[in-house]
């Protein structure tokens, strides 16, 4: 009878709800129509005041009124929501299937429920809308000007598609009305809309009230010379051509534009700012800076951030695409609903094609405009399949999208720089690349030539980011590139497709004969994820090939002589090629090869043929957990050019200590200590001595990148005398003699970013990390004897003269985003201090029985984002305030059930609060 229950249960439940909401289900589709024809009477209404509005600020003696400013603003919020309630609406009704589905109904009934208030509220503002005027008399000014030249009104820009610029408006606006920000920067790939937004922003001038006398607007790429840029100004200010001739020279003209202005409050808009206009040349021109004296703004727009800091920016807004619904909504307004109603398969192909243009307006816009005519399905297909394979072939694409992206490329002043963004083109779309592993791309490929490779790989980075032809987080961890900008990248590295088969980059799928043969031409080849077993069933002939990569494949084997005609090869990346055992042996032969990544494979040895490889710079081993042994004789010191080592080995892999001999490793970390280009090592170590060695050396300490302890038996403390400087990432794993980690000298841990500790039974804290102070993420994995993260007492009385606050200031984890703490049965606390964290965090904990109390007070449980844990741990927390409590417990998730004891803890707690929110 089990099954019946639900059935019985349903009933009820659909007999409360008919007898008391049917009215809001039945009557859905009527009050759709009602809320749509509502919204229509509204907008034709908005229009009209609109145009009342635009004729009587034309004579600029009159000024919107801010009962009707606010108005317009109320039906601008209104009307995206109600477009969005009506496409909810009509999805409903045309499921047609309310009469039996209780989840359905229930549905059905919320949306009933939600048209019928939002009518309401449409009618409500129609209603208010009536106003007998829309704007007032300008007052007198106090200090009439000393010049009679009047400011001309607001020249409009039109309009239309403006989807998704509200918001950025908005923002724009509030710094204009902030008295400290004077300079405005609007930055943005090229496409994204920052011409549009400031059209938009200058259009606000006449609509809002405002104190600026005038507003100018310079396309500053298109007056590029001084007199040009000049001659606009002086027409704004209406200075007759008469007196203009008079002025015999630039700095004539420049002071006569400087007195008019002083005098003024004015509003200097600049579009598409371009390289080589600094903040100086504006004085040069006549134009008086901004500061809080006069009140005046210069609001500009440019592609590159870093010429925000040319112009001397005090904020930064940063343009970016459209989400997917906006776009989307973009898209389909261009290309209009009687394309999109003309056939049913038409708007999925619709948002195939809007997700391929991802978010970015101006190719939304070539692409609709395109498609505006094209009712055929067949059209749609073609469509998608060239924008998916050769995007610049499709119409407009060459021609108006690609070269506004092209001019920040362009602008790239180093080749070097353009030649690595290029390169960048082979990761597939939406690829998150890690900055580690392409700044060693870019030393395999030779491209880097600096003495010191790396500074140099992360400035050409920042660089990029800065140019928007990057993006990022602050951590310069990953990077990763926009589809369009992406799909301009491989144009140009096929030189703008005069050579298609120049790089060719594929993911999953089986690669056909046919592709193969396009190996020939290439420069550039690399395949993610196929699913073929045997990728390649014979010896290709690729005379140009530099650069291959084959990677998280089935592949399992390489045919014999596989490498045998790429002679020209720099770079092979194979890692991730789970399957993969072993290597042909003519790899050897491969003399130039300065890049070999086999991470991520089941290579069992490494063939003596490497040892050939004397151009070597970079060699990646990364868990291969069937490489036991590396020859540091017969194959590592014969690569004497090798600048990159990295072998970082998993943690659960068994090692047999027969196998991994002090002796072994010892010898093998000489080998290391003799390479004189190193700049870049990635190990694991098993072996105390071996940890010694590696913290005396002085010429490879700086060289540390990532290191892991495992298993060393004997250590019991980790001295950060001999600092790490250069080291990011830190992994200590069953080190069971670990008694301490001491602290380095002050600031010797700036780079470290990640630290992972596990197994650890007699280690108390880790209070060296509070010098740590870019640490992102910190695991903690069963440390029994631990008991503080960071024990502030120690940190405050150390011997050196550091105070509270110089550690704490801004918290003792500054940046730290994820911490993760299990089984550790001893902890009490992460740290005493309240305000630990003065940044967004993810917080996990598991069997801490012990923790009680997290360092969060009023002022900093803002930073914590979520948290994770069981439930009855949570219950038995102890707080600062309820406030931080309620903060606090918005962003916890459980990790578990309540037990009938949590759910008494927390029912009690709740008692004594609302018994003592009643006393007092």
């Amino acid at each position: 009878m089990d099954f019946v229950s639900p059935i019985f249960d349903i009933v009820p439940r659909l007999w409360g709800f008919g007898a008391k909401h049917v009215a809001h289900v039945k009557h859905l589709g009527r009050r759709l129509e009602e809320l749509r024809t509502a919204t229509d009477d509204l907008s034709d209404h908005r229009d009209d005041v609109r145009e009342r509005v635009k004729m009587a600020v034309r004579s600029q003696q009159e000024m919107v009124t801010k009962r009707v400013e606010r108005w317009l603003m109320k039906v601008l919020v209104i009307e995206p929501q109600v477009i969005a309630l009506l496409h909810e609406g009509n999805l409903q009704v045309e499921r047609k299937c309310l009469g039996c589905c209780p989840r359905n109904l229930q549905t059905a009934y919320k949306i009933g429920k939600k048209v019928l208030k939002k009518t309401a509220e449409v009618k409500e503002l129609l209603k208010n809308g009536d106003f007998a005027t829309v704007t007032k008399r300008l007052p007198a000014l106090s200090s009439p000007p000393t010049t009679p030249h009047r400011p001309q009104m607001v020249a409009q820009f039109p309009m239309e598609n403006t989807v998704g610029l509200d918001s950025k408006v908005e923002d724009v606006w509030e710094k204009i009305e902030d008295r400290n920000v004077g300079i405005i920067g609007l930055y943005g790939i090229g496409g994204v809309g920052k011409t549009t937004l400031l059209k938009k922003i200058n259009n606000e001038f006449s609509i809002r009230d405002h104190v600026f006398d005038s507003v100018i607007w310079v396309t500053q790429s298109k007056a590029t010379k001084v007199e040009e840029f000049q001659d606009i100004v002086r027409r704004k200010l209406e200075i007759s051509d008469d007196i203009w001739q008079k002025c015999s020279n630039e700095n004539n003209r420049a002071c006569g534009i400087s007195r008019l202005l002083s005098g003024t409050r004015f509003v200097l808009l600049l579009d598409d700012v371009r390289k080589g206009f600094f903040k100086s040349q504006l004085t040069s021109l006549g134009i008086p800076l901004p500061n809080k004296g006069n009140g005046c703004k210069i609001i500009f727009t440019t592609r590159s951030e870093e010429l925000c800091g040319y112009l001397g920016a005090q904020r930064r807004i940063k343009v970016e695409c459209l989400p997917p619904e906006q776009a989307l909504s973009l898209f389909s307004m261009t290309v209009g609903e009687d394309i999109l109603n003309s056939n049913p398969e038409i708007p999925k192909l619709a948002e195939i094609v809007t997700a391929r243009c991802s978010g970015l307006p101006l190719a939304l816009l070539t692409v609709g405009s395109v498609m505006a005519s094209r009712k055929s399905y067949h059209d749609w297909i073609c469509a998608v399949e060239m924008l998916q394979s050769y995007p610049s072939e499709f119409s407009g694409m060459g021609d108006l999208v690609f070269p506004p992206i092209k001019f920040s490329y362009d602008s790239l002043t180093s080749p070097i720089a353009r030649k690595c963004f290029l390169y960048c083109s082979i990761f597939p779309e939406n690829c998150t690349i890690s900055v580690d592993e392409l700044i060693d791309l870019w030393i395999g490929e030779g491209l880097l030539d600096g003495k010191s490779p790396r500074r140099q790989g992360e400035f050409i980075i920042r660089t990029l980011k800065l140019s928007c032809l990057l993006e990022g987080d602050e951590s310069m961890e990953f990077v990763w590139m926009h589809e369009m900008i992406r799909d301009m990248a491989l144009w140009l590295a096929r030189d703008k497709e005069k050579n298609k088969n120049k790089v060719l980059v594929a993911r999953s799928g089986r690669l056909t004969d046919q592709e193969f043969s396009k190996w020939a031409d290439s420069s550039w080849v690399s395949l993610w994820g196929s699913s073929d077993k045997e990728i390649i069933h014979y010896p290709p002939t690729c005379p140009n090939l530099s650069t291959l990569l084959i990677r998280d494949t089935l592949v399992n084997a390489f045919p014999g002589g596989f490498f045998e005609f790429m002679t020209g090869l720099t770079a092979l990346d194979l890692s991730g090629n789970q399957g993969l055992v072993e290597l042909p042996p003519e790899i050897g032969r491969l003399r130039i090869l300065q890049y070999l990544n086999l991470s991520l494979t089941s290579i069992t040895t490494l063939p003596t043929g490497l040892s050939n490889l004397r151009n070597l710079r970079c060699l990646l081993l990364d868990y291969t957990m069937h490489l036991k042994e590396i020859p540091p004789k017969e194959v590592m010191s014969c690569l004497s050019l090798l600048q990159v080592y990295s072998k970082m080995n998993g943690v659960m892999e068994y090692f047999d200590e027969a196998k991994v001999s002090v002796d072994d490793e010892l010898a093998f970390l000489k080998v290391l200590e003799g390479f004189s280009c190193m700049n870049k090592i990635c190990i694991t170590i098993f072996c105390h001595p071996s940890v010694e060695k590696i913290f005396s050396s002085y010429t490879k300490r700086s060289c540390i990148r990532k290191l892991k302890l495992i298993d060393c038996t004997g250590l019991t403390s980790l001295c950060a005398v001999h600092a790490l400087p250069n080291l990011g990432k830190l992994e200590i794993f069953r080190c069971c003699s670990l008694r301490e980690i001491r602290k380095p000298g002050w600031g010797e841990f700036h780079n470290l970013r990640q630290v992972h500790v596990g197994v650890c039974p007699l280690l108390p804290n880790l209070n060296c990390l509070a010098y740590a102070r870019n640490l992102e993420i910190l695991t903690i994995l069963d440390c029994q004897s631990m008991k503080q993260v960071i024990s502030e007492e120690e940190i405050v009385g150390d011997e050196q003269d550091t105070s509270e606050e110089e550690i704490g200031g801004d918290g003792v984890f500054p940046k730290l985003k994820t911490l993760s703490l299990t089984c550790l049965p001893s902890l009490e606390t992460i740290c005493r201090l309240p305000k630990s964290f003065s940044s967004p965090i993810e917080i996990e904990v598991s069997r801490c029985p012990c923790l009680r109390q997290l360092p969060f007070d009023d002022e900093s449980v803002d930073f914590l984002k979520k948290i994770r844990g069981e439930f009855e741990w949570w219950a038995a927390l102890y707080w600062y305030s309820y406030s931080v409590k309620e903060a606090c417990s918005f962003k916890f998730k459980p990790t578990s059930a309540p037990s009938g004891k949590a759910k008494e803890m927390t029912a009690s707690t709740s008692k004594k609060k609302t018994a003592k929110a009643s006393k007092s």
